[in-house]
């Protein structure tokens, strides 16, 4: 019997964005506003700069849904990642941002790999990088997020009081 750990295939998540790529990319980056495609969560990071430690903070940076390390940074195309979602007890995967230029606006594609098959990590993610990838492009495009998006954003802040304590931001300090 193997004790090899297993990794899902490599996930790829495509959309076009009906907009120009460093205004794609701005939004993806910015560090001073709730995301609502992040579920209202924000980056909390030193710089978005390759070695930087990173947070996804939500609830007035009392939550931290997501830790991980800037793999890699080539503005205004890519994005590198490592990831962790503070709420399982998996290793953290990898997440890549890609931005390519089209005609009629920026094909965006978010990418997902060493994630452990059959992990809870593995189905979170999937579900997580769709309505990533679907309200990011609704967000860039309009302004706002999709309507299911604004009233899940709703319900997780309604929610906030039960978020579980292994996810409060004492415990996952920005190193």
């Amino acid at each position: 019997m193997s004790n090899e750990t297993k990794y899902a295939e490599k996930q790829v998540y495509r959309v076009i964005i009906h907009a120009p790529i460093d205004k794609v990319w701005t939004e993806l980056v910015n560090t001073n506003q709730a995301r609502p495609f992040f579920w209202n969560g924000s980056w909390d990071t030193k710089g978005m700069a390759a070695g930087n430690a990173y947070r996804i903070a939500s609830n007035n940076d009392k939550v931290v849904a997501v830790i991980g390390r800037i793999i890699e940074i080539d503005p205004p195309r890519k994005l590198v990642t490592s990831f962790q979602l503070t709420s399982l007890p998996d290793p953290a995967s990898t997440v890549t941002y890609l931005l390519k230029e089209v005609e009629g606006g920026t094909e965006f594609s978010l990418v997902t790999e060493n994630i452990i098959v059959g992990s809870k990590s593995e189905k979170s993610m999937e579900s997580g990088a769709k309505f990533i990838v679907e309200n990011f492009k609704s967000f860039v495009e309009t302004g706002r997020v999709t309507f299911g998006a604004r009233i899940m954003n709703g319900l997780y802040a309604l929610m906030s009081p039960m978020t579980p304590k292994a996810m409060r931001a004492e415990n996952w300090p920005l190193d």
